[in-house]
C-alpha cells in the first residue's frame, strides 16, 4: 500500500513538472502563478509587457509583445484582462507558443517548451461588447524557483464608437429670381407724309381759260 501511495505521488510530480514544461497551465488561470512550490519574487522584474495600441475598440487587433531585458526566461502566461478576468482572444505567431483556455477559448497564451526566450510576440483581439479598460499581463518564470507573477503593460483605454449626435442643418437654397421687368421697347414707326392728291392735273382755273380760245379755234 504505501508502495503504491509513493507511486502515485511520483505519478502526480511528474504530469505537474511536464504541464509545467510544456506551458499546459490551465490550472493557474486566475491566480497565474505556477505550482513550483515556491513564492513569486518581489524584486523589480526584468521582463516587460507592452501593446502597440494605448486605446482600442471593439473588434480592434492590437500586437503584444514580452521581452526579457537582460536574463531570458523558459516560461510565461499571458492574458488580457479587465477587472473580472480575462477577456479577448488571441493568435499565436509562432511555434514556441500556445493557445489556452482560461474561461473562454483561446484566452490566453503560455510557452511549448521550457527554452530560455527574449522576445515573445502575440497578437490580441478585442471582444465586440467590453466597454471596459484593459491590462495585458503576464507570469515569467526564469527557473522553477524563481517567477515573477502580474508583470502588466500599461492600462490600455476603451473607445466608444458610438458617433456624437450632430444635427446638421441642410443648407439655404432659396433663390431668388433676378429682377425680370422688361420695359417695352418703343416701337411707333413714322410714317413719311405722302399727300395724295386724286384730283385731275390740269386745274379748274386753267379749262376755263381755254375754253375761249377754243371756240375761237
Amino acid at each position: 500500500m504505501y508502495i503504491q501511495f509513493l507511486i502515485l505521488v511520483f505519478w502526480l510530480n511528474l504530469h505537474t513538472l511536464t504541464a509545467h514544461r510544456n506551458g499546459q497551465v490551465t490550472q493557474a488561470c486566475m491566480s497565474m502563478t505556477p505550482g513550483h512550490g515556491f513564492n513569486a519574487s518581489t524584486l523589480e522584474p526584468p521582463y516587460t509587457v507592452t501593446s502597440d495600441a494605448s486605446n482600442y475598440t471593439d473588434g480592434q487587433v492590437i500586437t503584444v509583445t514580452l521581452h526579457a531585458n537582460e536574463t531570458g526566461f523558459k516560461g510565461f502566461l499571458l492574458q488580457a484582462r479587465d477587472e473580472k478576468g480575462p477577456v479577448g482572444t488571441f493568435t499565436v505567431m509562432g511555434n514556441n507558443t500556445q493557445l489556452l483556455t482560461c474561461g473562454t477559448n483561446d484566452s490566453a497564451v503560455s510557452h511549448t517548451s521550457n527554452d530560455d526566450k527574449s522576445n515573445i510576440v502575440v497578437q490580441w483581439k478585442a471582444p465586440n461588447s467590453n466597454n471596459t479598460d484593459i491590462w495585458f499581463r503576464a507570469t515569467f518564470v526564469q527557473n522553477s524557483s524563481i517567477f515573477w507573477v502580474g508583470v502588466q503593460s500599461d492600462p490600455v483605454r476603451f473607445l466608444a464608437t458610438n458617433p456624437p449626435n450632430v444635427t446638421v442643418s441642410p443648407p439655404n437654397t432659396t433663390v431668388s429670381p433676378p429682377n425680370a421687368t422688361v420695359f417695352p421697347t418703343n416701337t411707333t414707326v413714322s410714317t413719311p407724309n405722302r399727300t395724295t392728291d386724286d384730283s385731275p392735273s390740269i386745274s379748274l382755273t386753267w379749262c376755263l381759260f381755254l375754253l375761249p380760245l377754243l371756240a375761237i379755234i
